[in-house]
């Protein structure tokens, strides 16, 4: 996927950058890139190596049906550092209004940890690679109907624009 798969908004920054071999996006603030192939993603995933920066105030990670406003979605919001546990959160966001679903903390420390958040009708999980499986981290359900259909993406957010969350590996797929 290149840059123009993606619609861009938000403040703060993005960049791509070399690292080990591969290239890689960073995101910082109040960034968000929602994959442009497809706006109507129902029962889809998306996959990840995710690396948290040295510092708590790193905050990001990946949204499901999201509107291209980004002020509804189910969103996986990630936070911690980049070796040390981190703690992810499920959130329904309607109208900009976050309703927290659920919250799990993690203790995979590793500087990049593959993690793919999907949903599949009402269910939402949060699954780790861990030794050449996946693992859930995470299952919830969210009966409302509230979020149908709508983008895939990633996002970056924090206080400081100096602060960065990275993206290797990304994937977004269908759930057949």
């Amino acid at each position: 996927m290149g840059k123009t798969d993606w619609n861009i908004t938000g403040d703060g920054g993005i960049s791509v950058i070399e690292e080990g071999g591969s290239k890689r996006c960073r995101l910082s603030a109040s960034k968000l890139m929602l994959w442009n192939e497809n706006s109507t993603c129902t029962d889809f995933e998306v996959v990840a190596d995710i690396k948290l920066g040295a510092n708590t105030n790193y905050c990001g990670g990946i949204t499901l049906r999201a509107n291209a406003a980004g002020t509804t979605m189910y969103r996986l919001r990630i936070y911690g550092r980049d070796t040390a546990s981190r703690t992810y959160y499920i959130d329904k966001v309607v109208d900009g209004v976050n309703t927290n679903l659920s919250t799990i903390i993690s203790v995979q420390p590793s500087i990049y940890v593959k993690t793919r958040f999907r949903v599949d009708g009402f269910q939402l999980s949060v699954e780790e690679w861990i030794d050449g499986a996946w693992e859930v981290v995470a299952m919830v359900e969210d009966t409302s109907q509230a979020i149908l259909s709508g983008y895939c993406g990633l996002f970056g957010m924090s206080g400081n624009s100096s602060y960065y969350i990275t993206f290797d590996n990304i994937e977004i797929n269908k759930k057949e």
